[in-house]
């Protein structure tokens, strides 16, 4: 067991890193708030979660992505689909009156790997103060200010830039906000 699992699994806040930014998030079961009152966030914007793999990712829908989509994972790829029931409303969002939640599953073998350890999803959000910029190295968190239990220091983020974030509730889907990869559409 790592000290970064078990802060998240006795429901504390992290600071972690990403191959894209480094991130703070709690485990879903969690109170998904914490990430939000670190952060100083206002209500209403929902955040996304991480998972160790695509079948936890898809665990959290009511379908799953098209193949096109899903072949990017593991990467710096998040996919907005629609929610199954019982998730914290505070993570979801809409696509007409569809709730949706956005789920990545990271890159990074250390990160996927925490998350198979926690056995759930991780909510998700980079490591900074709200209007602050995204952190790309450990130097750039301000532990400080967003209080964590624990704040896991591994340098610089290899990536730098938000993962791409698709919607693929919208037929056909669409890119939200471009990131490190440009989906396609079409057969895998």
């Amino acid at each position: 067991m790592s000290a970064a699992g078990d802060v998240l699994r006795a429901g504390g806040l992290l600071v972690y890193p990403t191959e894209t930014v480094y991130g703070i998030g709690v485990a879903l079961s969690a109170d998904v708030d914490a990430v939000r009152r670190a952060k100083r966030s206002p209500p209403g914007r929902p955040y996304l979660v991480v998972a160790a793999d695509a079948a936890m990712a898809c665990s959290l829908w009511t379908q799953a992505p098209p193949p096109e989509l899903a072949k990017h994972w593991p990467g710096p790829l998040t996919l907005i689909g629609p929610a199954r029931e019982g998730l914290p409303p505070e993570l979801l969002g809409a696509v007409g009156d569809v709730p949706t939640i956005a789920v990545r599953v990271p890159g990074d073998p250390w990160l996927r790997a925490l998350i198979q350890e926690v056995g759930e999803p991780i909510v998700s959000t980079s490591a900074n103060v709200a209007g602050a910029p995204a952190p790309q190295s450990f130097d750039e968190v301000d532990v400080d200010a967003l209080a964590p239990d624990l704040a896991i220091d591994r340098g610089a983020c290899p990536g730098g830039v938000a993962s791409t974030l698709v919607d693929f509730v919208a037929v056909p889907w669409k890119i939200l906000r471009p990131g490190p990869i440009t989906p396609e559409r079409g057969s895998p």
